[in-house]
């Protein structure tokens, strides 16, 4: 292949399916000689068929222009002629080269069969952690200029630029990754996987250069250690005022009054004999990060007493932020080193043990090998081992079960010393400031060192629910019963296998004794499940099922007793099959065989977890505290079986944790207060005003020069049917974005809702604007990171993306706030909450559902301005803002100088559009 000239092809059409008429309308054809671009081919032609709507929207190309160029079967001979010889490259080779040979044929003439790359498949192994794939954000990723997307000579020019970067990275990668990526590369689509056969014959032995170290049999980045050292610990005096704050700022970053406000607040405070804790609202626009890394940063620093700080969050995504941007920026202003970790669960790192007893075992196929070379090119790369970085879709799959890290450590292993989660849990013994998330924190809150008194709850609107929440567990008879199922066929295709497997049939009574006890597991599940079904009182059940202690009290016996009889059998099969896991070598074994016991193990390790959530059910319903817990019982996957679900009512021992752990409690957010008026907030926590000092920062934004509220005058009432108010919503939408071309986010209060709207834009808009929905088109992560890559797209979306994303400037012109998002009283947690004032003589609805769906409200109006030179406007769906006994306290989710105006719906998109053209 190395004196070979590459070509390399993209093909606009009529439509994907080949089968169905579609043509080729554009050719684009980038030659590549050297490792240089030599000449560019575009040809239009003729189809000689209606070209639709859509294709021509999206490649821009007139009907006019293709009715006058040549057809496909005078230009065929030159096209064949001028690949016949050259290595065939493309971006998804599958679609362009069948396509291609399909036109040779129906013009008689024969296909072509080159040697063909997949560029996709090579950047998906090569840029481990790129956002997504597609040419177009490739290109932005590369810092390649693509003019124009979805025209052929464009496109093709583009991926002709990203094979050669590509094909040079390859080129550094060290030899032994290269020989690995090579043992793997024959599951790739055609002759992609010679490429990488290519460079490793080329390659010569060379040392590692500096940053990377062999471990075992991977190749692995040097951990670069950002401690701080004693001489560049010194303590230095606060900038007590604005003038020396502006200073030390330096024009680093621009001086806020606010955030001014919000830091010397919290100084004071540090020096306060009185500690009470701090509630700070900090809208957006403040700078909330710094307001509080800033003043606590000179208590970390001062000799005696030493102190640690702790931030916790509600997502890993904030934790990222503040670990990657805010912390740098703090010590880049103090001129010193602050050390830091992000701490979050086990699960989200990369386990090199499990990870190499894949590799050597585990099940192979197009995808599997394709993750297993990012992987290990990825290694190459990342300091952390966290499988975040790679913005998998779905980490739930068999493959990342396999080999993500458990919460155990394991000090004989080869791989202990640079074992992620262990360079993690280390780093956070010592680390100045830890940043972890509310379910991790209330999870191992005794972890936390005497050092560690301070604590900054950013985001601290879901701290409360997120406690509470961190006590649900569950125990799933159908999940169990499935594992038990997939477990008894391996045994037996182990048992089946002796005759051709000698270890195996030394290991006969083992396997034997195993699938005994499995067969008794199975047994003691049903009965489990009898026991289940008994709480519920009925055969099938529609939402949950919540039990009550006296009623529940008659029935624990029998569960009980049930529960411990499985938990033992489960004891005694794992036991008994960790004879057989450890007492294989699988090196020895037939590639089928070895991956069965590979397949084994994955699946007990499932069933440990298992067993771990029967033996948490079987403690709480053992415990004197039963009575603190709720019981309910719902759906589980399946739609059938049930599920025994158990949640503390209240948060008030972990409450109690928190406060002997943490002498200094500082919680802060954009939407604490409705209005002027913390109590919501503070009662949500269990506080009272003696014992928090409040501050309540303005926005620094003019919301009256920069954005409307707007609302239709013909509106459909949100409680009538949840389909036809779909179809209300839909209807009244889709005009708006026909009217408009500006980046659109419309928040959903539900997932089916979002179902039902998105197939109505995707059939009217999609061939025009990029329609990304939530659940829909890929994980929030790569949909989130999707729009901020486009002009004008419409992204749809619910729950996580009422908050805590960032999207500023032209990023999100237009917000359209589907419903109230108030919250279904179907939540177990919302449950609980409303029996608990129930229980207290005070109304749900006033005391709890309204305000918390108002805070929630201020912080969707939130994702719209994020910046002082930021214009939008929220088209407010919902009728219940102006036309409700609640309506004035709604809006009070709006900033009061918010203009707010009514029209009737056929005006709202002009009326939006003359907006954006001022």
């Amino acid at each position: 292949m190395a004196d070979k000239v590459y070509a390399v092809v993209d093909l606009e059409t009529t439509g994907t399916q080949r089968h169905a008429g579609n043509k080729i309308i554009q050719f684009g054809c980038a030659i590549i000689e050297n490792g240089t671009i030599t000449e560019n081919i575009s040809l239009s032609i003729n189809p000689e068929r209606t070209i639709p709507r859509e294709i021509l929207a999206l490649t821009g190309l007139k009907p006019s222009e293709l009715a006058s160029a040549p057809t496909f079967d005078e230009v065929a001979p030159t096209l064949r002629e001028l690949l016949a010889d050259k290595i065939f490259i493309a971006h998804n080779v599958n679609f362009d080269l069948p396509f291609l040979n399909e036109a040779f044929v129906e013009v008689g003439l024969d296909p072509i069969d080159p040697i063909a790359i997949d560029t996709v498949e090579l950047a998906q192994i090569m840029l481990p952690q790129a956002a997504s794939y597609r040419l177009k954000d490739l290109s932005t990723f590369l810092n390649i200029n693509h003019e124009h997307p979805h025209q052929a000579d464009s496109d093709a020019i583009a991926t002709a630029k990203i094979f050669i970067i590509l094909l040079n990275q390859l080129k550094q990668l060290p030899q032994e990754v290269l020989r690995q990526l090579v043992q793997l590369s024959q599951y790739l689509t055609r002759q992609t996987g010679q490429i990488f056969e290519q460079i490793l014959d080329q390659c010569h032995t060379a040392p590692l250069p500096p940053y990377l170290q062999q471990i075992g049999q991977f190749t692995i980045r040097r951990v670069i250690s950002e401690q701080a050292t004693p001489d560049q610990r010194q303590n230095q005096d606060y900038p007590i005022t604005d003038d020396d704050k502006r200073q030390q700022f330096d024009q680093i970053i621009k001086p806020r009054t606010a955030q001014f406000k919000m830091m010397d607040f919290i100084q004071q405070h540090a020096h306060d004999s009185e500690q009470t804790n701090l509630v700070i609202e900090a809208p957006t626009g403040v700078g909330k990060s710094l307001g509080y890394l800033f003043p606590l940063s000179y208590e970390l620093t001062k000799p005696q007493p030493h102190s640690r700080l702790v931030i916790t969050t509600s997502t890993t995504v904030l934790q990222a932020q503040l670990y990657r941007q805010a912390v740098p920026l703090l010590a880049h202003l103090r001129h010193q080193s602050l050390s830091a970790a992000l701490l979050k669960s086990a699960s989200h790192y990369l386990d090199l043990d499990r990870f190499a007893a894949y590799l050597q075992h585990g099940a192979k196929n197009r995808g599997t090998a394709i993750n297993e070379m990012r992987i290990l090119v990825w290694l190459t790369q990342t300091q952390t081992g966290d499988l975040d970085e790679l913005q998998i879709t779905n980490y739930d799959t068999e493959f990342f079960q396999s080999i993500n890290h458990l919460p155990t450590l394991v000090p004989s292993s080869r791989y202990y010393e640079v074992d992620y989660w262990h360079q993690v849990v280390q780093a956070a013994q010592t680390a100045d400031i830890v940043i972890t998330n509310n379910a991790y924190l209330a999870q191992h809150l005794a972890d936390f060192s005497h050092e560690q008194d301070i604590l900054v709850v950013d985001e601290a609107q879901h701290f409360a629910e997120d406690l509470t929440n961190s006590s649900h567990g569950y125990f799933s008879v159908m999940q169990l019963h499935n594992r038990l199922n997939q477990i008894d066929d391996i045994l037996r295709s182990l048992a089946d296998n002796n005759d051709a497997e000698p270890l195996l049939d030394k290991l006969q009574p083992v396997i034997l004794t195993s699938q005994l006890f499995l067969s008794q597991a199975q047994a003691l599940t049903q009965q489990l499940n009898d026991q289940v079904i008994l709480l519920a009182g009925e055969n099938f059940i529609r939402e949950p099922v919540y039990l009550e202690v006296a009623d529940f009290q008659n029935n624990l016996t029998m569960l009980n007793r049930a529960l411990n009889e499985l938990i033992d059998n489960l004891d005694n099969y794992l036991n008994a099959t960790e004879t057989l896991e450890s007492g294989v070598g699988r090196q020895e074994m037939r590639p089928t065989s070895a991956q069965k016991i590979t397949e084994l193990i994955f699946q007990n390790n499932k069933l440990e977890k298992n067993l771990d959530y029967l033996l948490t059910g079987f403690d709480h319903l053992q415990n004197n505290e039963f009575r603190q817990y709720g019981f309910y019982l719902s759906l589980d996957d399946d739609g059938i079986n049930y599920r025994f679900n158990w949640l503390a009512k209240s948060h008030d021992k972990l409450r109690q944790a928190l406060n002997q752990q943490f002498k200094t409690q500082i919680y802060t957010g954009a939407s604490l207060a409705i209005g002027h008026d913390f109590d919501y907030f503070l009662e949500q926590l269990g506080f009272t005003e003696t014992d928090v000092q409040t501050l309540r920062l303005d926005s620094p934004f003019q919301y009256e020069e920069k954005a409307e509220l707007l609302l239709p005058q013909e509106t459909y009432s949100p409680s009538e049917n949840g389909a036809d108010y779909d179809n209300w919503l839909a209807s009244t939408i889709l005009p708006v974005l026909q009217q408009t071309d500006v980046q659109t986010l419309i928040l959903f209060n539900s997932l089916a809702s979002i179902r039902n709207v998105y197939q109505r834009l995707q059939h009217v808009l999609g061939f025009k604007r990029e329609i990304m929905a939530q659940g829909i088109t890929g994980s929030n992560d790569k949909i989130a990171k999707r729009f901020r890559l486009s002009k004008n797209a419409v992204l749809l979306g619910s729950q996580s993306f009422w908050e805590g994303i960032d999207f500023p400037g032209e990023q999100l012109s237009l917000l359209i706030i589907t419903r109230i998002p108030f919250e279904s009283p179907k939540n177990p947690t919302t449950h609980y909450r409303n029996s608990l004032l129930k229980a207290r003589n005070k109304a749900p609805f006033p005391t709890d559902t309204l305000p918390k769906a108002i805070l929630k409200l201020k912080q969707g109006f939130g994702r719209l301005i994020r910046t002082e030179t930021d214009r939008g406007i929220v088209l407010m769906m919902d009728e219940r803002v102006i036309n409700s006994s609640y309506a004035t306290k709604v809006q009070r989710a709006f900033p009061p100088k918010l203009p707010k105006i009514i029209l009737p719906n056929q005006q709202l998109g002009r009326h939006i559009s003359d907006f954006f053209e001022e």
